[in-house]
């Protein structure tokens, strides 16, 4: 199995686990950087996959993933959002 690939699939299980489990008895502010680190294990993980990737992909792609992970949460869990819990 190559690298890439087990890293994609850690990271998601992490980003699962986080999300489901940890989100409700952890800070808000651990939270996020779990999900930004995971996110952008996500990023560095499906670059890994790709074969010709240039400098900027590795540098703007973990970073904009990792932004947006703890926002895609924030936005999904959120009060009035569809899996408010």
């Amino acid at each position: 199995m190559e690298l890439g690939t087990v890293l994609l699939v850690v990271a998601a299980a992490a980003m699962v686990a986080t999300t489901f489990t940890l989100r409700t008895r952890l800070p808000a502010g651990a939270i996020d950087l779990l999900l930004a680190a995971e996110g952008a294990s996500l990023a560095v993980g499906g670059l890994l996959l790709v074969g010709d990737v240039g400098v900027a992909s590795w540098l703007v792609g973990p970073l904009v993933v990792a932004v947006m992970a703890p926002l895609h949460v924030r936005v999904l869990f959120a009060g009035e959002g569809p899996f408010r819990t």
